[in-house]
């Protein structure tokens, strides 16, 4: 019942998200909090703040008029492909993206590519309205600058290569300078590595279908240097299944 309940509050709450950020004044009153897990299932506080806490997952943060959600999801995501979903995703990255599926992949993936003309002439820091945090904005080419560090800090002593997919293009060039970036094909990359609602911006994909996907402002840069150089896999997979099974036990 509270799950039923849960959903129709969502419901409602989503319609109401989609509506902040017009222009309006909003009611000084105290709004209702609730938590949810991965899985949009009603969880405590204290159990919200405990998983948090682990490392092991950040928290997303939806607002309107009356009601804050904060949204637990993976920091980080160890996983498998099946058979058929392996050689279907591996077929598209050979034939039309020509990648070599032998070596691990390193996919780093953006909803919308922006045309050049879209990107601010400097880069900076712009903030909220009530300058309680921030975002980076940055030119086009401090873009290509981060593009060719990751690829070279990734790239050394690896076994690994590193594409740039996306979902949408407002008209960049698919080829700039020595950069290519490839389109997702029946939106396969977006649909196979998602944590429910959210899809993952890096995935490190092992020739054998086994998966790794984290956002880079985690902090999860270790694992992903271990596995891109084809280390300590099991290890770190391990860990993550051991850590879930004991946040999940937690009442």
């Amino acid at each position: 019942m509270k799950f039923k309940i849960l959903l129709i509050t969502l419901g409602f709450s989503f319609v109401c998200f989609a509506q902040v950020g017009s222009s309006k004044y909003y009611l000084n009153y105290a709004k209702d909090t609730i938590y949810s897990d991965v899985q949009y299932y009603n969880i405590s506080k204290k159990r919200h703040d405990t998983k948090l806490d682990s490392k092991l997952f950040s928290s997303l943060k939806f607002e309107n008029d009356t009601l804050v959600l904060y949204r637990l999801r993976y920091s980080h995501l160890f996983g498998t492909l099946d058979k058929v979903k392996r050689h279907q995703l591996f077929l598209i990255f050979s034939e039309r993206n020509k990648i070599d599926t032998t070596k691990i992949m390193v996919i780093h993936y953006q909803d919308t590519l922006k045309q050049i003309s879209e990107f601010p002439d400097k880069s900076e820091l712009v903030y909220n309205k009530d300058s309680t945090s921030h975002r980076h904005v940055i030119n086009h080419s401090r873009y290509i600058k981060n593009l060719r560090n990751c690829i070279k800090n990734l790239r050394k002593r690896n076994r690994s290569e590193v594409y740039h997919f996306f979902k949408h293009n407002n008209g960049h060039p698919l080829k700039y300078k020595r950069f290519q970036w490839h389109k997702d094909y029946y939106g396969l990359i977006d649909k196979l590595f998602r944590d429910y609602r959210s899809r993952f911006h890096t995935i490190v994909i092992n020739p054998n279908g086994d998966f790794f996907c984290m956002n880079y402002r985690d902090g999860n840069d270790k694992i992903l240097k271990d596995l891109t150089k084809g280390k300590r896999w099991e290890k770190h997979k391990n860990a993550f299944e051991k850590k879930l099974a004991y946040l999940n036990s937690i009442k």
